[in-house]
């Protein structure tokens, strides 16, 4: 049931193919496919190293904690993908809404150039006193405990900070 989440991308992936056979050559836009293509190379990206550290845990090798990663924080950090879907959602929009975004080239390298600026700057100085206030009492107790729940890290730890935590703790 929780695999019928990828539903969402059904009208998106036809639409955009629809678009892309129908429309003239020097008219469509491959943007959308591009996105869908992105979207599908980081979850298989992010399956590899999930499966490839779960084997390691599991091979007992080069562990931070001497321990066994236990059913339940698998579960718990079973909607990993669901920020990627979000992001791939939202670029479609973007894409289908604002003509700027439309028709984008594969690669610009004054494009590369912004996004690790951006990225270097305001978002890791944004990422950090977001973070750094989810250890405020309020905040942690309700929502960020819950990450920091998982003993035996995984990649996919980093990503899981759920908001949908009261089903998981007891909130006081």
């Amino acid at each position: 049931m929780k695999r019928l989440k990828y539903v969402v991308l059904v009208p998106w992936v036809v639409k955009s193919v629809y678009d892309f056979t129908t429309m003239d050559v020097n008219t469509r836009d491959s943007t959308p496919i591009l996105f869908f293509l992105l979207l599908l190379t980081r979850m298989l990206h992010n399956q590899i190293w999930i499966s490839f550290s779960r084997y390691k845990t599991a091979k007992g090798q080069n562990r931070i904690v001497d321990k066994n990663i236990e059913l339940e924080q698998v579960d718990r950090e079973r909607n990993w993908d669901d920020q990627i879907i979000l992001t791939g959602l939202l670029s479609y929009l973007v894409n289908y809404y604002f003509e700027g975004a439309q028709h984008l080239p594969i690669w610009r390298l004054d494009g590369v150039t912004i996004v690790i600026v951006l990225h270097v700057g305001p978002v890791e100085f944004l990422y950090y006193w977001f973070h750094r206030a989810l250890h405020h009492h309020f905040l942690y107790n309700r929502y960020h405990s819950h990450h920091h729940s998982s003993i035996v890290t995984e990649p996919i730890t980093c990503k899981f900070l759920s908001l949908n935590t009261s089903v998981y703790i007891d909130i006081k």
